[in-house]
């Protein structure tokens, strides 16, 4: 059951009810329908700004804000829809407004002086490691929380999540925590697959800048484009010829990881570890999208939702780790060895090899 609670009453009697998390949001969201009077005849009085709390199966999983309210009527019906987020969700819609400017400052530090200016906690519970701090970071005037955050992140190649209770955790893609199988023919009630080469090319080929104005270039293919569809790139940060050479590697990588996309959905919001949550590796397998060899997979985003035709269901979105690879910035990254290409293997499925 999805539960809101809010102004001191419990609302619980919702059509279309869906809670939505992800790792690419730093907030969570909530969008819920029903009848304007519960079944003791009293109106429903929720108004944006309400705080509220939202709870899946007796778990909570939001703690935020009524967004928007609409209220209708006919000759027939009466209803109410209610969105809303969580708090966190200031982060992505606010700017900064001080300090713009630190020095000498580790990347937690500053992430956690951002949530303090918007009332919300951070922890680095996990332990992850942020590297060394900062000689210097800056902002420019109108720069939204979430964009700077991001920027520190996206850099280290950490996650910056929320828990969906307004508090903000570090996450490394690769230390992730293992969940539940999917397996079709066992827990999957449907799954869909894209596979889609539009953002990958043959060769990347990145111009750097050099020292003494003397251009340096790199270049790395992809073996699953058989066409000749180069890319050229200009990278004004690159100095050093093993800079270059990372970058380029990064991009045939990373385009590489984005052009795979996975959804699953599964009956319930539970699984034998507790509510799915984002933020965990699952192993997947489904012959029918010819995914014949299992796959390891991280869980993007998550959705619990109901209806009357197919009850509590939980959609998921997965994605290979690899899409949170973190751009090179400094030193030579190596390109990753792929040990379990999704893309071969299916396509090998798919030609009966």
């Amino acid at each position: 059951m999805i539960e809101v609670f809010a102004n001191g009453r419990k609302f619980s009697e919702w059509t279309a009810p869906r809670v939505n998390r992800s790792l690419d949001h730093i907030a969570a969201g909530f969008s819920l329908s029903l009848v304007a009077r519960d079944a003791a005849g009293e109106r429903v009085r929720l108004f944006p700004g309400d705080s509220v709390d939202v709870s899946v199966n007796g778990t909570k999983v939001i703690s935020g804000f009524v967004d928007q309210l609409s209220t209708s009527f006919s000759d027939d019906l009466h209803s109410v829809s209610v969105s809303g987020s969580e708090s966190s969700s200031d982060l992505a819609d606010c700017c900064i407004e001080s300090p713009l400017e630190w020095e000498s400052k580790k990347m937690d530090e500053i992430i956690r002086t951002i949530c303090a200016a918007f009332g919300l906690s951070f922890s680095n519970s996990m332990g992850v490691d942020v590297g060394e701090p900062f000689k210097k970071f800056s902002i420019e005037p109108g720069t939204k929380a979430v964009e700077a955050i991001s920027e520190l992140c996206n850099e280290r190649g950490i996650l910056c999540c929320s828990n969906g209770l307004g508090k903000l955790f570090l996450l490394k893609p690769e230390s992730c925590p293992r969940g539940p199988a999917l397996r079709q023919g066992e827990n999957l009630m449907a799954a869909s697959v894209d596979f889609s080469l539009v953002d990958r090319f043959s060769t990347y080929k990145v111009y750097g800048t050099g020292k003494a104005r003397k251009k340096v270039a790199a270049t790395a293919s992809d073996a699953d484009v058989t066409r000749n569809r180069p890319l050229t790139i200009v990278d004004s940060n690159a100095v050093e010829k093993d800079k270059v050479q990372a970058r380029a590697d990064w991009e045939c990588s990373i385009r590489r990881a984005k052009s795979m996309g996975f959804r699953a959905t599964v009956h319930g919001w539970e699984n034998d570890q507790g509510i799915w949550e984002p933020g965990v590796i699952c192993s997947f397998y489904a012959p029918e999208l010819y995914v014949e060899t299992p796959l390891d997979l991280l869980v993007s985003a998550v959705e619990y939702s109901w209806s009357d035709s197919a009850g509590e269901v939980t959609n998921l979105t997965l994605v290979s780790p690899d899409v949170y690879e973190p751009q090179p910035e400094s030193k030579k990254v190596k390109a990753k060895k792929i040990v379990n290409d999704p893309w071969k293997s299916v396509k090998k499925a798919v030609q009966g090899k």
